[in-house]
Protein backbone atom coordinates (compact mmCIF):
# COMPACT_ATOMS: atom_id res chain seq x y z
CA UNK A 1 0.00 0.00 0.00
CA UNK A 2 2.94 2.39 -0.38
CA UNK A 3 3.25 3.28 3.92
CA UNK A 4 6.91 2.32 5.43
CA UNK A 5 4.69 0.83 8.71
CA UNK A 6 7.93 1.70 11.10
CA UNK A 7 6.65 0.03 14.22
CA UNK A 8 5.97 -3.20 12.24
CA UNK A 9 8.32 -6.17 12.95
CA UNK A 10 10.67 -7.77 11.08
CA UNK A 11 10.59 -11.08 9.80
CA UNK A 12 13.44 -13.45 9.22
CA UNK A 13 13.14 -13.43 5.50
CA UNK A 14 12.42 -9.83 5.73
CA UNK A 15 16.17 -9.22 7.79
CA UNK A 16 18.03 -11.55 5.28
CA UNK A 17 16.63 -9.67 2.27
CA UNK A 18 18.04 -6.58 4.18
CA UNK A 19 21.53 -7.83 5.10
CA UNK A 20 21.64 -9.79 1.60
CA UNK A 21 21.13 -6.49 -0.44
CA UNK A 22 23.28 -4.40 2.06
CA UNK A 23 26.17 -6.69 1.57
CA UNK A 24 25.22 -6.51 -2.74
CA UNK A 25 24.71 -10.72 -3.08
CA UNK A 26 24.78 -12.12 -5.97
CA UNK A 27 22.90 -15.27 -5.66
CA UNK A 28 21.36 -17.91 -8.08
CA UNK A 29 17.89 -17.19 -8.31
CA UNK A 30 17.56 -20.47 -9.67
CA UNK A 31 18.54 -22.57 -6.72
CA UNK A 32 17.07 -24.63 -4.92
CA UNK A 33 15.86 -23.10 -1.36
CA UNK A 34 18.83 -24.50 1.53
CA UNK A 35 15.67 -24.93 3.64
CA UNK A 36 12.47 -27.37 3.68
CA UNK A 37 9.87 -24.44 4.99
CA UNK A 38 11.25 -21.80 2.80
CA UNK A 39 9.52 -22.88 -1.24
CA UNK A 40 11.43 -22.52 -4.42
CA UNK A 41 9.12 -19.48 -5.46
CA UNK A 42 9.33 -17.71 -2.00
CA UNK A 43 10.19 -14.25 -2.59
CA UNK A 44 13.23 -13.92 -0.33
CA UNK A 45 14.79 -17.62 -1.22
CA UNK A 46 17.64 -16.22 -3.05
CA UNK A 47 18.56 -13.87 -0.42
CA UNK A 48 18.05 -16.36 2.45
CA UNK A 49 19.90 -18.97 0.65
CA UNK A 50 23.14 -16.19 0.39
CA UNK A 51 22.75 -15.58 3.90
CA UNK A 52 22.82 -19.31 4.79
CA UNK A 53 26.21 -19.95 2.16
CA UNK A 54 27.92 -17.39 3.47
CA UNK A 55 27.20 -18.83 7.79
CA UNK A 56 25.35 -15.40 8.27
CA UNK A 57 21.70 -16.54 9.37
CA UNK A 58 21.54 -20.51 10.28
CA UNK A 59 18.25 -22.10 10.27
CA UNK A 60 16.98 -23.35 13.75
CA UNK A 61 18.19 -27.61 15.05
CA UNK A 62 14.97 -28.57 13.51
CA UNK A 63 16.42 -27.93 9.84
CA UNK A 64 13.68 -25.23 9.34
CA UNK A 65 14.29 -21.18 8.58
CA UNK A 66 11.00 -20.37 9.82
CA UNK A 67 11.10 -17.27 7.14
CA UNK A 68 7.71 -15.57 8.96
CA UNK A 69 8.89 -15.28 12.43
CA UNK A 70 9.64 -12.18 13.53
CA UNK A 71 12.96 -11.41 14.43
CA UNK A 72 14.85 -10.86 18.01
CA UNK A 73 17.25 -7.93 18.52
CA UNK A 74 19.37 -10.58 19.74
CA UNK A 75 18.86 -12.81 16.84
CA UNK A 76 19.46 -10.00 14.70
CA UNK A 77 23.51 -8.97 16.67
CA UNK A 78 24.29 -12.46 15.79
CA UNK A 79 23.37 -12.01 12.01
CA UNK A 80 25.10 -8.55 11.79
CA UNK A 81 28.15 -9.72 13.74
CA UNK A 82 28.07 -12.94 11.29
CA UNK A 83 27.71 -10.47 8.18
CA UNK A 84 30.52 -8.02 9.06
CA UNK A 85 32.58 -10.14 10.56
CA UNK A 86 32.74 -7.71 13.93
CA UNK A 87 35.75 -7.54 16.13
CA UNK A 88 35.78 -5.32 18.34
CA UNK A 89 33.81 -5.44 21.76
CA UNK A 90 33.40 -3.06 24.95
CA UNK A 91 32.84 -3.62 28.43
CA UNK A 92 29.71 -1.73 28.84
CA UNK A 93 27.12 -3.46 29.80
CA UNK A 94 23.68 -3.31 28.98
CA UNK A 95 21.18 -2.27 32.20
CA UNK A 96 19.26 -5.27 31.47
CA UNK A 97 22.50 -7.84 30.27
CA UNK A 98 21.14 -10.59 32.69
CA UNK A 99 18.11 -10.89 30.03
CA UNK A 100 20.69 -11.33 27.18
CA UNK A 101 21.10 -15.18 26.27
CA UNK A 102 24.52 -16.70 26.67
CA UNK A 103 25.28 -17.65 22.98
CA UNK A 104 23.87 -13.47 21.69
CA UNK A 105 26.07 -11.68 24.41
CA UNK A 106 28.95 -11.87 22.69
CA UNK A 107 27.43 -10.63 19.27
CA UNK A 108 25.28 -7.79 21.25
CA UNK A 109 28.54 -6.47 22.66
CA UNK A 110 30.23 -6.84 19.29
CA UNK A 111 27.41 -4.63 17.48
CA UNK A 112 27.19 -2.68 20.46
CA UNK A 113 30.85 -1.26 19.87
CA UNK A 114 30.59 -0.58 16.55
CA UNK A 115 28.31 1.28 16.69
CA UNK A 116 25.47 -0.35 15.00
CA UNK A 117 22.44 -0.95 17.63
CA UNK A 118 22.12 0.77 20.81
CA UNK A 119 19.84 0.50 24.25
CA UNK A 120 16.70 2.48 24.40
CA UNK A 121 16.84 6.03 24.96
CA UNK A 122 16.10 7.03 29.01
CA UNK A 123 16.75 3.22 30.35
CA UNK A 124 19.26 2.06 27.68
CA UNK A 125 18.07 -1.29 27.82
CA UNK A 126 18.95 -3.95 24.56
CA UNK A 127 15.49 -5.49 25.11
CA UNK A 128 16.93 -8.68 23.43
CA UNK A 129 13.92 -10.83 23.13
CA UNK A 130 12.15 -7.82 21.94
CA UNK A 131 11.20 -7.77 18.08
CA UNK A 132 13.27 -5.67 15.65
CA UNK A 133 10.82 -3.10 13.99
CA UNK A 134 11.33 -1.73 11.12
CA UNK A 135 12.41 1.31 11.90
CA UNK A 136 14.76 -0.12 14.12
CA UNK A 137 16.23 -2.11 11.10
CA UNK A 138 16.38 1.26 8.81
CA UNK A 139 18.41 2.75 11.69
CA UNK A 140 20.73 -0.22 12.06
CA UNK A 141 21.66 -0.43 8.00
CA UNK A 142 22.20 3.75 8.37
CA UNK A 143 24.77 2.95 11.08
CA UNK A 144 26.70 0.17 9.37
CA UNK A 145 26.85 2.54 6.40
CA UNK A 146 27.96 5.27 8.59
CA UNK A 147 30.25 3.26 10.77
CA UNK A 148 31.63 2.02 7.14
CA UNK A 149 30.68 -1.62 7.51
CA UNK A 150 28.86 -1.19 3.88
CA UNK A 151 28.98 0.75 1.47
Amino acid sequence: DGTFKPMQSVTRAEFASMIAKAMGYDSDPDAGSAYPDVADDHWAKAAINFCAQNDIINGYDDGTFQPNKAITRQEAASILRNAFELTETTDELFPDDSAIAGWAKESVYLVKAAELMKGDAGTGNFRPTSTITRAEAASILMNAKYAGVID
